[in-house]
């Protein structure tokens, strides 16, 4: 699966448009990796100063979506219950694995064990437009004190989705 690492909160672009012969304006850009509604807001202008606005909302969303609720921080020595939605919007109902991997930053090296996963990998049913919760709970090992990746990833056969996040 893709895992979705920008999350940033606002797509910028200063795109140089071009019209058709009907005036008809297309172009493109990179968006953020978040899945959610976006408003639109654009502003173009001619070389002589005639000025042409639009405003809207985008929704960027996949049929299967892993949604963490992230802490901003670790604190050593805390259990923590990391808490995931997993939402099914394709047309059938969904037997998916969702796993969590929580990495070192630097080295890439695993750290289930010092965070005491019990269980990396669960299976879970989520019927055709709804959400299932997976949750883990993780210690916070005293002994590590470097930021780490934690790493959420849905796959349900033909749909899949992930999230990597940088937690210090």
């Amino acid at each position: 699966p893709q895992i979705r690492k920008n999350f940033n909160e606002t797509a910028f672009f200063k795109p140089d448009l071009r019209t058709d012969e009907e005036g008809n304006i297309t172009f493109s850009f990179q968006m953020p990796e978040a899945l959610t509604k976006w408003n639109l807001v654009t502003l173009a202008h001619t070389q002589d100063w005639k000025v042409g606005t639009l405003q809207g909302s985008i929704i960027t969303q996949k049929e299967l979506m892993v949604m963490p609720n992230m802490p901003r921080f670790f604190r050593q020595n805390d259990e923590v219950v990391l808490a995931t939605k997993v939402v099914n919007l394709s047309e059938k109902a969904l037997e998916a694995n969702v796993k969590i991997e929580i990495l070192n930053a630097k080295t890439l090296q695993s750290l289930q064990l010092p965070f005491r996963i019990q269980k990396q990998t669960q299976n879970i049913s989520i019927a055709q437009g709804a959400s299932a919760a997976v949750t883990w709970t993780l210690h916070i090992p005293e002994t590590i004190d470097e930021p780490v990746i934690v790493r959420i990833v849905a796959d349900a056969g033909s749909f899949s989705d992930g999230e990597e996040h940088y937690i210090p």
